[in-house]
């Protein structure tokens, strides 16, 4: 614990408090917020309502709008759904803990300790939370923190309400927890993951993907309303009931009663001398209320998704490239999120417990929390792209390579997979001179060229031959390529090549005099 107070309002500008306690513990402060609940601010929802709420979470009071937003997620299944993908889109996502470039002793222990507290937590829970900041623009998990002898780690962090919380009346870019007093208390620095999402750009209160939400949310409210009073009034014949002249009060109270019971019953009695007539519905179209409702459908999923068409909410012509598209586009969506997902953990989290158990200073220096999307380059492009860039003298590190790929970097004490052995070398000696000698032996036309140089062949075999032996066994001596290239040097003027050149000398002559005779002949051909 020694010096542990002062690194803390050094680096965190706060004290130790929330390593032994937690912020909302303090039942005289905070207590009545667990007693609080929800107003469900959508039942009755007008225009002028959203108005006051939407403009009361700008001067401070996010109360309203928290629930509001809450209300909106359950009670529209277009808005939960979409929400609810995009949040889990990045919380399947395989978690890691890396470390910096050039990690020092420290920095890998900590990254070690790292891994421990992240294998006993529920990631996928963590991430899941930091994901209601995408329609609130912002999210507030409490920490516990526990120790372990000397190491300090943290438990579980827990979701707290966002009607929790308040802006600060003089810096509307602070969060507080409301409490007993006009500006709210400040949240301690290391009790809280103090989650911004930038869904949208804006001051904190305006920042979620929820203010975009909540007018297709209410169109949509008075379309589905007024669709359902369409089908109430025009979906059933109209009911006329007739009483005589002299008919008492009681006698017609008692005729209503058997009108409006026989619309939903389709049963009743009347007095006799009474009559009830069945009208043909009224006609009426939905298309309108249609219209409306799928347009707020479809403005909901550009909003959450950023397309109509992951969301299923497109037009049966879209085709399978523009579904393409809208998945790229979704895609690009769910990286900046993951992104901002990662910054807090780090900034909140991994960068305290490297402080305080390792004395890493520097925020830069903690160990980074990264999930994987699982975009890598395609093998073969970089197999064959690869060599050639480094064959130019291009310097590129082996990190880079494992991450374009996606495979990841074997450890000091792990086993790698080895290259397979390469051919021996002989093998590729005699390839070359193996197909000449086919190439030669293979029938050709009786042409004085090709006799020339099938006698050729036959005459230099044994010569080669002898060679390709000799230089085999140089080859299964000689333990480098070195010592290889200095007996072939040594052995040069015994490989025996005057005959061969007498040989081919030869042939060049005769070859030389069967072109004079054939241009002789071609002469006479044309002045004959």
């Amino acid at each position: 614990m020694v010096g542990i107070p002062s690194m803390i309002k050094r680096l965190f500008g706060g004290d130790a408090a929330a390593l032994s306690e937690k912020q909302t513990d303090d039942q005289a402060r905070v207590g009545q917020l667990k007693r609080e609940f929800a107003e469900h601010p959508t039942k009755g929802l007008t225009p002028a309502r959203l108005y006051q709420i939407l403009e009361g979470a700008e001067q401070g009071d996010l109360q309203a709008q928290s629930d509001l937003f809450e209300d909106m997620e359950e009670k529209d299944p277009q808005i939960g759904a979409d929400m609810l993908k995009r949040r889990q889109l990045a919380a399947e996502l395989e978690w890691q803990i890396l470390p910096p470039d050039n990690a020092s002793t420290q920095e890998k222990k900590a990254v070690e300790h790292a891994k421990e507290v992240f294998a006993a937590l529920e990631v996928e829970d963590l991430v899941l939370d930091l994901g209601t900041g995408l329609g609130h623009g912002w999210a507030n998990l409490e920490l516990s923190w526990q120790r372990d002898g000397a190491l300090r780690y943290i438990e579980q962090p827990t979701l707290r309400p966002h009607s929790w919380f308040r802006l600060h009346p003089e810096d509307q870019t602070v969060i507080t927890l409301r409490d007993m007093s006009p500006t709210g208390a400040e949240l301690w620095p290391l009790g809280w993951v103090q989650h911004r999402h930038r869904a949208r750009p804006g001051y904190v209160a305006r920042s979620g993907l929820h203010r975009m939400l909540a007018w297709p949310y209410l169109f949509q409210n008075y379309a589905m309303g007024d669709l359902a009073q369409l089908l109430e009034i025009y979906g059933m014949p109209a009911r006329l009931g007739k009483y005589p002249k002299n008919a008492t009060a009681k006698e017609k109270a008692t005729l209503l009663r058997a009108v409006v019971a026989m619309g939903k019953d389709a049963a009743g009695i009347i007095p006799e001398g009474m009559s009830i007539d069945f009208l043909e519905a009224a006609q009426g179209s939905a298309d309108l209320y249609l219209a409306m409702m799928n347009w707020c459908e479809r403005s909901k999923a550009r909003v959450i998704l950023g397309g109509t068409l992951t969301s299923g909410t497109g037009e049966g012509t879209n085709t399978n490239a523009l579904g393409n598209v809208h998945e790229r586009g979704q895609n690009s969506l769910i990286r900046s999120d993951v992104r901002q997902y990662c910054s807090s953990t780090r900034k909140s989290i991994l960068w305290p417990m490297a402080a305080l158990n390792f004395g890493i200073t520097d925020p830069n220096r903690a160990p980074r929390f990264w999930l994987d999307m699982g975009e890598t380059e395609d093998f073969q492009v970089l197999a064959n792209t690869l060599p050639t860039f480094v064959d130019m003298g291009a310097r590129i590190p082996v990190s880079w390579l494992h991450e374009k790929s996606g495979i990841p970097e074997a450890g000091d004490d792990e086993e790698i997979l080895k290259p397979k052995p390469q051919a021996p070398m002989m093998g590729a000696l005699r390839q070359p001179a193996l197909a000449a000698l086919s190439a030669a032996k293979a029938p050709r036309p009786a042409t004085p060229a090709d006799a020339i140089a099938a006698r050729l062949a036959r005459e230099g075999d044994p010569h080669v031959a002898a060679w390709l032996e000799r230089i085999e066994a140089m080859l299964e001596n000689a333990t480098s390529l070195a010592e290889f290239r200095e007996m072939l040097l040594a052995a040069q003027a015994e490989l025996g090549e005057d005959e061969l050149a007498a040989l081919i000398g030869s042939g060049l002559s005769a070859a030389e005099l069967a072109g004079r005779s054939d241009l002789e002949d071609a002469s006479e051909t044309r002045n004959g």
